[in-house]
């Protein structure tokens, strides 16, 4: 579904389109090559074989640009499951979730994770309300289903859920794989009185 709608967008966007994610796709490849102290407007249009100009005119700050980058690819990578179930859903957007951040374009989402300037953390911020607001869609499934109590906030569930990933990356420096993502997943729903699955593989 994701692919299908990039490719609309390119066919009704023309060349505009060609080069939004010429330039988005550039700057992930550029910091995963080459790091954060080699990103440059100029480096990026070289890369994405446009004129700096093309790139100001559409994003005024690095800032700007690094942030939708993030935005985009985070979206592709990671649509939001509809499996029948939230249970099912929750496991399915984790694993997809895993899979992206030990990918090598996911180094390049924790290393902008980890810039502390003003303008990176509202955007971060931003974007993080963002898609949570997105995201909870899961859960208005689940609470029609009888799922999850209709008086339980989603977002607090999310966030709950989503924590320990970037917690094991960024502080403990664990291997997901080693993380039983159905177990964390049925802990969160057993919290919320939530009947779970007897037996949890990984």
């Amino acid at each position: 579904m994701v692919k299908k709608a990039r490719e609309i967008r390119r066919r009704i966007g023309g060349r505009s389109a060609r080069v939004h994610d010429a330039v988005l796709k550039s700057v992930f490849e550029l910091i995963a090559d080459e790091g954060m102290e080699s990103f440059s407007i100029a480096a990026v249009a070289a890369r994405a074989g446009v004129h700096e100009t093309s790139i100001y005119r559409r994003w005024p700050s690095h800032d700007l640009l690094i942030n939708e980058a993030c935005r985009l690819h985070m979206e592709d990578a990671l649509p939001i499951p509809d499996t029948g179930s939230l249970r099912g859903d929750l496991i399915a957007f984790q694993r997809n979730a895993r899979d992206m951040l030990t990918s090598r374009q996911g180094k390049v989402i924790l290393t902008l994770t980890q810039l502390q300037n003003q303008r990176s953390r509202t955007n971060r911020h931003a974007y993080w309300q963002q898609r949570l607001q997105r995201l909870r869609v899961m859960f208005d499934r689940a609470v029609a289903r009888g799922e999850f109590p209709r008086d339980a906030d989603p977002i607090v569930a999310l966030q709950t859920l989503i924590a320990p990933v970037y917690f094991r990356l960024l502080v403990t420096v664990e291997k997901l794989e080693d993380w039983s993502i159905p177990e964390a997943v049925d802990r969160l729903l057993a919290g919320y009185g939530m009947p779970v699955a007897k037996k949890a593989k990984r």
